[in-house]
């Protein structure tokens, strides 16, 4: 037995240095025949036979036995054609979809949108990106999908990601499009107002996202997908948000949604666009909004969104495990399956709270998987067995809606939300003023420990989250949703 036949590039342990058992093991897997180590080659062949529709650039969802490690062991594995140079920080966990694009910001309170490109300041921002590298800044491995346009601005920002360690593979070029820029004015406390764009709303690159072009391992590779609602207002990027809801639902994907509702974006009537947004909210395990979002899609009146309330707009969602309103000086509230709360705003000198509400997001996301993840692999007593042991493994949405039923975790993960945006509001740009882990620790060190959260007096009781729906991995029965790079079904 030479045990040495590995395929090109292996590095595949000698089987002669192996117990029998673990080569019969390896024989029962398919790995190994005949004594020797099966080629990748012999490997692929074999698979490609099996599952005839399988293209190498794409992950096969959809067939037996293919599971979340899988995906993310191919992304990092070159014989298996993986690329593990795009991905700095491992294969990234979180993955936001939608917009990259150029805050234009006043430099003046004074200025408005029609003034000199000298009164204007550009910042790359876009609520999705913003998330994205706010995670990778605290350390939590992040990607980003999206659309630039063929110009210096899409590769300015194109640059800007890669800078942070996001992988820029799946970042689109449109030919022929312009990449956004919006406009953005200031009061003279800080606080700013979107202004407009200085081109048609649907003309930019951003609106013509091609779905057939995402390669489905990074996705299923990922735990968390972060989207807004912008790309609602335009037919292909509504259409890929639509398959991107009814995948994360196979799979068990925790579906983040930042409602983000900008009129200056949308060409149809207001009632239509709240229609499309409510229908998309549907399904979503954490929804961040602000408390004037909250307002107007649920009709409650700002005392109601506040007050210990959230969980009214949590009760009125499906397979919802979590309500974050944001409500910038007046702090922010939240709700969870058994318990909510309430808490002030750190108090900060405000110099530019452009994308301050990304960053709560990417502090709660950061925060959440940290103490769920140590959560899932803590020993616990069961009955009848002496020792305790590690939890019985659960997909990401379940273990957020188990874990956050103790309210102290649940509020340490939104304290520390709005540490990481009070932080982003000390400087200029939604990007350039995101803090690393260090200084993010560091604040609430100082001054996390002595936040007050009120908690929340609930009236009735919400039922444990229903979990039959969860899929961890897919089955033979499943649909395949991602068959090829032609189209999804």
């Amino acid at each position: 037995m030479s045990g040495s036949s590995a395929g090109k590039g292996s590095k595949r342990p000698d089987l002669r240095t192996m117990e029998p058992e673990t080569i019969t093991l390896l024989e029962e897997m398919g790995v190994v025949r005949g004594g020797e180590w099966r080629t990748e080659e012999d490997l692929l062949a074999e698979f490609k036979k099996t599952y005839p529709s399988w293209e190498s650039a794409v992950w096969p969802l959809g067939a037996i036995d293919v599971g979340h490690m899988d995906a993310a062991d191919r992304l990092m594995t070159p014989e298996l054609g993986g690329t593990p140079e795009d991905y700095p920080n491992g294969p990234p966990r979180v993955l936001a979809f939608g917009e990259v694009l150029l805050d234009c910001l006043a430099n003046e309170p004074s200025v408005k949108l029609g003034d000199p490109d000298s009164s204007w300041t550009a910042f790359a921002g876009g609520a999705p990106a913003n998330v994205a590298c706010a995670l990778a800044k605290l350390g939590t491995s992040s990607g980003f999908i999206g659309c630039v346009g063929d110009d210096a601005d899409g590769q300015k920002l194109k640059q800007v990601l890669s800078d942070e360690g996001i992988p820029t593979k799946t970042l689109q070029t449109v030919k022929g499009k312009k990449t956004r820029r919006v406009f953005v004015t200031r009061t003279e406390d800080g606080d700013r107002e979107f202004a407009g764009f200085p081109d048609d709303t649907s003309n930019f690159a951003d609106c013509s996202f091609d779905m057939a072009q995402i390669d489905g391992t990074m996705l299923y590779a990922a735990d968390f997908l972060v989207t807004g609602t912008l790309g609602l207002a335009y037919p292909e990027t509504r259409e890929a948000l639509t398959q991107l809801k009814q995948f994360c639902m196979e799979i068990g994907l925790v579906r983040f949604v930042d409602v983000n509702w900008r009129p200056v974006f949308w060409k149809q009537p207001e009632a239509k666009a709240k229609e499309i947004i409510l229908e998309y909210l549907q399904g979503a395990s954490l929804i961040k909004m602000t408390d004037e979002e909250a307002m107007w899609l649920f009709d409650m009146d700002q005392d109601q969104v506040l007050d210990n309330k959230p969980a009214t707009i949590l009760k009125r969602l499906e397979g919802c495990v979590g309500v974050l309103v944001t409500a910038g000086e007046e702090g922010c509230a939240y709700a969870f399956g058994k318990h909510g709360g309430r808490l002030e705003a750190f108090d900060v000198p405000v110099v530019d709270s452009t994308g301050a509400g990304d960053a709560f997001s990417a502090g709660f996301l950061h925060k959440t998987m940290q103490l769920t993840d140590a959560w899932q692999i803590e020993k616990v007593t069961y009955e009848g067995v002496d020792n305790p042991l590690p939890r019985a493994h659960m997909p990401p949405v379940q273990r957020i809606a188990e874990a956050f039923k103790d309210k102290e975790m649940a509020g340490e993960a939104v304290v520390y939300a709005a540490a990481v945006a009070a932080m982003t509001c000390m400087e200029e740009g939604a990007i350039a003023a995101q803090p690393s882990k260090k200084i993010a620790d560091k604040f609430m060190s100082v001054y996390g420990e002595d936040v007050l959260i009120e908690e929340e007096k609930r009236d009735f009781e919400l039922p444990d989250m229903n979990a039959d729906w969860l899929k961890w991995q897919f089955a033979a029965d499943f649909p395949r949703v991602w068959p090829s790079r032609s189209g999804l079904s």
